[in-house]
Parts: C-alpha cells; structure tokens; sequence
C-alpha cells in the first residue's frame, strides 16, 4: 500500500486496472487490486485427492518394506514415491466419494528378479504355511534368494511384516500371526529378494484368508 503525495494524476478513487485508489484519514491510498481466490477443484482433481490420501494412509505403515524392496534407485522418484505412484494409478478406486484399496492389485514388492513357480497357501489357527516348486534353474533366480511375507488385517489395520523366512530351495514356509488375528480376515503377500543384487522379485497375492 503506498500514499499519493504528487503526480499528475493525484488521489482517485476505484480501480484503475489492477490498482486500487482510496482516501484514508483524509490521505490518498494506492493498493494493489487483491488476487483472486482460487478456482474450485475440477472433479478429476478431487478425485485424485481423495487417492492420494487413501493409498498414503494404506502404505505410511509399509515406508521401510516399500523403501527397501519396491523398484531400483534410479531417476529422481525414491521408492516410496514410485509404490505410491503405482498405487494410486492401479490400486485404488473412489465410488460415491469413497475411495477403496484393491487389495488384489497391491504390491509390496516389485523388481526384476524371478519369482515363485506355482506357489499355494494353506493356514491354521494364526499359522500361513506357504508352498512351491524348485524354479532356481531359471533366469536369474538363485537358490539363497530370500521368501518374505507381508500380512495386512484392513480390520484392526495392522501390517506383519515377515522377512528372510526361508530360502527359494527351501520349497516350505510359515509364519504365525498373533492369536488377537482370530475372526480377522487377513491379505497375504509373498516376494524373494536377493539381497547381493538387491532386486526384489513381484510380490504375490495370495488371497484374503479369514482366520
């Protein structure tokens, strides 16, 4: 804001393009016209808002196993922002303003190493007992690579996070989630990873098990 004192022009009032006059305490005020408000948000705007704070608040939770196993270190982007990235744009859908994680399309690991080969699941009580066939003859596997699992209750939203359970040539896996897991249904997320290369393979879905 500043005062007239002189000039051709001396006090106004109104607006002259994007100035504004006025008199104050009998002075001659100058201001600048005050920026406009924001535009409302488009519907696409909204909509990827209300994605974006569905897939931050799922995988806040998973920072350190998305950081570690999601992707490789390359561009500008971390890991954690291309999980999130991948996420919003396959693993979440909004209807009547509600946004839902689909659970199917997750992924808590992803990378180019080879994965399982007919991997299958059976539980008991709070025990996953994972299972499947020898493939380290195959591209890049090896027989040290390490199984680890991801196990996530939307119920009680809570994530286990199991690693370096087992090795590719063990063919057999298990772990066991707290007995409170009882009456809760539970995704089930299984990867290798190779910890010399540092690759991790796709994670896989194996379905919602109800404990």
């Amino acid at each position: 804001m500043g005062k007239i004192k002189t000039g051709i022009l001396g006090g106004f009032q109104g607006k002259v393009g994007t100035v504004i006059g006025s008199t104050w305490r009998g002075e001659s005020i100058m201001r600048a016209l005050p920026k406009s408000a924001a535009k409302a948000p488009s519907e696409l705007q909204k909509l990827q808002r209300l994605k974006f704070k569905a897939v931050s608040e799922f995988l806040n939770p998973l920072r350190t196993t998305l950081s570690t196993y999601f992707g490789n270190d390359t561009g500008v982007k971390s890991k954690y922002n291309m999980a999130t990235s991948y996420h919003i744009t396959n693993a979440v859908e909004v209807t009547n303003e509600v946004a839902q994680i689909l659970y199917s399309r997750v992924l808590v690991a992803k990378g180019t190493l080879f994965g399982f080969q007919n991997l299958t699941s059976t539980h008991a009580d709070t025990n996953i007992a994972l299972q499947w066939e020898d493939n380290t003859i195959f591209g890049n596997a090896k027989a040290e690579d390490t199984v680890n699992v991801v196990c996530y209750s939307e119920e009680v939203n809570t994530f286990y996070v199991f690693e370096n359970i087992a090795t590719r040539d063990g063919l057999t896996a298990t772990v066991t989630l707290p007995q409170n897991f009882i009456g809760y249904d539970v995704e089930v997320y299984a990867f290798l990873y190779d910890s010399a290369s540092k690759t991790a393979s796709n994670s896989v879905y194996l379905g919602n098990i109800a404990l």
